[in-house]
C-alpha cells in the first residue's frame, strides 16, 4: 500500500478559498481598469484538488492601505480568514489557520495576479502528510457587495463536487478486492512500476484481516501477503506483509484521523543495507484510497520512493 496522495486529504472539506481582513507590503504597476484597484472587485473561479473541482468566489474590498475579503465556503456561512498577506508586484502570499475536529491547520498561499486573472496554490501539512490544491480566479466585477453566490460561468464550466465522506475506522472499509497501480522507483523493497489485485478477507475473530496481493511487473507477476489486526480502542490497527522478495516488515499505522492512516513502520535490514519506509494512506471515499511512500537507507534522509492509487472492485 501506499503515499495517499489523495485525501485531502481531505482538502476540499477544509478549504475553499478565503475570507480575510488582509494588509498590503506593496502595490505596483497599471490597474487592470483605468481608475479600478487591482485587486478589488469580485473574483469567481475554482478549486481544483484530488477529490475534484469546485467553483469558488472571493470578493476583495480596498480598506485605507489594505483590503478586506469574503469568500463562499464549501457550507453556506462558512468563511475562512487569511493573515499576514503580502502583495509585491504580481506575487501574492498569504496564510490561513483552520480549525479541524482533529487539530489546527495551517494554510500557506501562493499566487500571480496577471491582470484580470488571480492564479495560486494552496498547500498544508494534515497529519504529516502534503496536501494542496490548485486555485484559478478571474475578475468579474467590481462589486463588493453582492451575495456570495457562485456565478453562471463558474457553474457551467465545473463539475460538482460531493463532500467527502467520513469512513468509519473498522476493518469493514477495507473487506473485498481492490485494483491498484504503483508507480515510483524500484527498491531493495520491490520493483516499480507494479499494479494487480488485493484482496482482504475477515478472519472469525472480526478484526483480524488477511491480504493477498496478486501483482504484475515487467518482469513477472508477483504475490505478496499481509496480516493486519485491528486494535479499536486506539483506532489503530497492527501490520505485517512478506514481499516479494521474502522480506518481511511490520509496524503500527494510527487511524484517528478519519480520512489518514499514518503508518510507523519498522526498519528492516535487506542484504547490507538498513531500509524504512514512511507511508501514509489517505482515504478518498468509500471506493477509493492512495498511499505514499517515502524510503531512508542506512539512516539517510526520506525520499519519495512512489504512490497507488486503489479502487474497490468488488464488495466484501
Amino acid at each position: 500500500m501506499r503515499r495517499l496522495r489523495t485525501v485531502l486529504l481531505s482538502l476540499m472539506i477544509l478549504v475553499p478559498f478565503v475570507s480575510a481582513q488582509v494588509a498590503t507590503d506593496q502595490v505596483v504597476g497599471s490597474p487592470a481598469r483605468a481608475g479600478a484597484d487591482r485587486l478589488a472587485g469580485r473574483w469567481e473561479g475554482r478549486i481544483a484538488a484530488l477529490q475534484g473541482e469546485r467553483p469558488t468566489v472571493a470578493v476583495f474590498k480596498k480598506a485605507g492601505d489594505g483590503y478586506t475579503g469574503r469568500t463562499l465556503g464549501l457550507r453556506p456561512g462558512v468563511e475562512i480568514d487569511l493573515i499576514d498577506l503580502q502583495l509585491v508586484g504580481d506575487q501574492l502570499t498569504a496564510r490561513a489557520e483552520v480549525e479541524m475536529p482533529q487539530a489546527a491547520v495551517t494554510i500557506n498561499y501562493t499566487f500571480k495576479l496577471e491582470g484580470e486573472a488571480l492564479r495560486g496554490r494552496g498547500s498544508l501539512d494534515f497529519a504529516g502528510q502534503a496536501l494542496s490544491f490548485n486555485i484559478e480566479l478571474k475578475r468579474v466585477s467590481g462589486d463588493t457587495e453582492a451575495p456570495l453566490t457562485a456565478g453562471a460561468a463558474g457553474r457551467a464550466s465545473l463539475r460538482p463536487v460531493v463532500a467527502q465522506p467520513q469512513q468509519k475506522q473498522s476493518p469493514d472499509y477495507f473487506v473485498g478486492r481492490w485494483s491498484f497501480r504503483y508507480v515510483g522507483r524500484e527498491s531493495p523493497l520491490g520493483l516499480a512500476p507494479r499494479e494487480g489485485i488485493v484482496t482482504y478477507t475477515r478472519r472469525p475473530d472480526g478484526r483480524t484481516l488477511d491480504g493477498r496481493i496478486e501483482g504484475r511487473t515487467d518482469a513477472g507477476a508477483y504475490t505478496e501477503t499481509q496480516v493486519i489486526t485491528f486494535l479499536e480502542g486506539d483506532k489503530a490497527f497492527t501490520f505485517t506483509e512478506r514481499l516479494a522478495n521474502r522480506t518481511v516488515i511490520s509496524g503500527r499505522a494510527d487511524w484517528r484521523i478519519p480520512i489518514s492512516i499514518q503508518y510507523a513502520v519498522e526498519p528492516v535490514r535487506v542484504g547490507r543495507h538498513q531500509v524504512q519506509i514512511r507511508r501514509t494512506l489517505s482515504i478518498i471515499a468509500a471506493h477509493s484510497f492512495s498511499v505514499v511512500e517515502e524510503i531512508s537507507a542506512d539512516g539517510e534522509p526520506f525520499v519519495r520512493l512512489g504512490d497507488a492509487v486503489y479502487t474497490r472492485v468488488e464488495s466484501k
